[in-house]
């Protein structure tokens, strides 16, 4: 049973027509993208509900006033996460100091928002604040990485 055109006869020999072969095609691209979109699908997912987004780290917002005729830098903890005194520090240059030290308190008092300490010559800090000073005020935790919390930059 063959036929001239060659068609009848791979009919007989295989079992299918051509017509199978194209469903077969389309059954396999299906399944790679069903695969693709189940994939992309779970770790979009994964990105929005993510465990590690819930504790981004300490966060504070802190205002500086500074009073050029005393050398003096008042700061206030303005909004933000509570911390311990003794966990906060002032870094400008050479000069680190804790905030329990400025406010000559004890190192595991709470510092809230509202709290002031002020940076001067005559306490702690020991060095008067210049007008082009930097002050980093940094949460530095017994056990883990310091965060950076805020910046004065002078005022100039």
């Amino acid at each position: 049973m063959t036929g001239g055109d060659g068609r009848h006869e791979r009919f007989e020999r295989g079992g299918r027509g051509e017509s199978d072969r194209g469903v077969s095609e389309f059954a396999g691209v299906a399944i790679l993208i069903a695969i693709t979109l189940l994939v992309t699908g779970s770790v979009g997912l994964f990105v929005l509900v993510d465990p590690g987004s819930e504790n981004p780290g300490p966060n504070a917002n802190f205002t500086f006033e500074y009073i050029d005729s005393s050398s003096v830098l008042v700061v206030t903890h303005e909004r933000g996460d509570n911390f311990t005194a003794g966990n906060l520090t002032f870094r400008s240059g050479e000069t680190a100091v804790r905030w329990s030290a400025l406010a000559n308190s004890d190192a595991n008092r709470t510092v809230s928002p509202g709290a002031t300490v002020q940076l001067s010559r005559r306490n702690a800090y020991g060095n008067p604040v210049n007008p082009n000073d930097r002050i980093a005020v940094v949460y530095a935790p017994p056990v883990g990485n310091e965060t950076v919390l805020d910046n004065w930059n002078g005022t100039g």
